[in-house]
């Protein structure tokens, strides 16, 4: 048998910085199979305003606290949806607000939307739109090389560590990342120029 593509799932996440310490995180997930796919059958219903071979759209939003990484409002919308009542699930969107992304978001954001009571697919979106919170923030730093180093230094003064310290093997302690990072702030402090 030939191999064939069935099934394609996009993900797309922005995020925005709001300007007032605020960053809007909005995602959208799509799943789509050919219609000729025949792995399953799409059935398009009467007066479906989907797109051929569209299964699932939705998207969601978070507003975020970009200090704290704390969740200020989210909501969503299922602009294609499956099934009648896929939307009742977006009242649940709500018991985020206040939770903070980090340690225990995925835990949460499981317990809010897992099994029964919401939908796997938005709260794999969900999952998504809160891993890329982490990369927009540290690589959106104002004043460039020298103000992103400006900015370590002050969190390994305070915390003796990275935001990022070991969410990776790039960045573990000791490593690589690292060792290049603290030799960049030590010739900026030589220089006097931090």
């Amino acid at each position: 048998m030939p191999r064939r593509r069935i099934h394609t799932r996009t993900i797309t996440v922005d995020v925005f910085d709001e300007g007032d310490g605020t960053l809007s995180i909005e995602g959208r997930l799509q799943d789509s199979q050919p219609e000729d796919s025949g792995y399953f059958p799409y059935a398009q219903r009467k007066n479906d305003p989907r797109p051929p071979g569209v299964q699932h759209g939705m998207a969601a939003r978070m507003r975020v606290d970009r200090a704290t990484s704390d969740i200020l409002k989210t909501d969503g919308q299922f602009p294609h949806t499956p099934h009648a009542g896929c939307e009742t699930v977006l009242e649940s969107l709500s018991k985020l607000d206040g939770v903070r992304i980090g340690a225990g978001y995925s835990g949460k954001s499981r317990e809010v939307l897992g099994g029964t009571k919401g939908c796997v697919h938005m709260n794999t979106l969900l999952q998504v739109m809160a891993n890329t919170k982490g990369p927009a923030s540290a690589y959106f730093i104002e004043g460039g090389r020298e103000g992103a180093l400006k900015r370590f230094r002050e969190q390994l003064i305070e915390t003796g560590k990275l935001g990022q310290t070991d969410t990776c093997h790039q960045w573990k302690s000791g490593g690589v990342e690292m060792t290049h990072i603290r030799a960049e702030i030590a010739a900026l402090e030589a220089e006097g120029k931090i």
